[in-house]
């Protein structure tokens, strides 16, 4: 194991640091890994090389339809795993098809997450043969797909073009779920500026509501809305 050279968990600060599982997730990780970091916010993009594998807190997230934007990006490029979940917020096809590479349970004893993270860190995927076998031919639809997606994307960029900076930033905010309230906290505006940026964002998107504005994201953000 000793090219595996850092581990990063982010955290929230609503769970217990010291529950059954995240002991057993901060055990395994020390065994394996020669440094674990651990904050409540992922690294900054040019730093996310530094980690080989990316533990991501879910508890306060429900993981059936709408995954965070930036934990989608973080799962293109690096390992990703979700722990400090129950089953029934969790639809593991939705993670697989997403590029997700396990999760683990609040439920799963020890041996099971040590048993994982050691297949994880050899390329394998934690979930259970059945889901695997299920989304297999749904992740070869969407990989070819993708592979046409690009060229699509790079003709239509001129259609997003006039998604102002702050819809963009309002557009980003929505994809990881957060609420008008949170929006209006983060960029410093009210919530009936908030609903303006909304309501524009929907009309130039072609969106009915947040979830399909929210699903827009998740597919164009990394190519047509980049962030600093």
């Amino acid at each position: 194991m000793s090219q595996q050279l850092s581990a990063f968990v982010k955290t929230t600060f609503q769970s217990s640091f010291h529950s059954q599982s995240y002991t057993a997730i901060l055990r395994t990780l020390h065994a394996l890994f020669s440094d674990v970091k651990m904050d409540d916010a992922l690294p900054q993009a040019d730093f996310r090389s530094n980690h080989t594998l990316y533990l991501v807190d879910g508890s306060t997230s429900n993981w059936h339809d709408l995954i965070p934007a930036d934990v989608i990006c973080l799962a293109k490029q690096y390992n990703v795993v979700i722990f400090n979940v129950e089953s029934d917020v969790v639809c593991e096809k939705n993670l697989l098809l997403n590029h997700i590479n396990g999760v683990f349970y609040k439920s799963d004893a020890a041996e099971i997450i040590f048993r994982g993270l050691v297949r994880i860190n050899a390329g394998e995927l934690w979930f259970t043969r059945k889901i695997i076998s299920k989304t297999f031919k749904d992740i070869l639809s969407v990989a070819s797909s993708f592979n046409s997606f690009n060229a699509d994307i790079e003709l239509k960029q001129d259609n997003y073009n006039h998604l102002t900076k702050r819809e963009k930033s309002v557009i980003h905010l929505i994809a990881q779920g957060a609420s008008n309230h949170t929006i209006a906290d983060k960029l410093n505006i009210s919530d009936h500026t908030v609903k303006t940026h909304l309501y524009s964002a929907f009309k130039k998107t072609h969106s009915r509501n947040r979830v399909e504005l929210a699903n827009w994201a998740q597919r164009y953000i990394s190519v047509l809305l980049p962030m600093a």
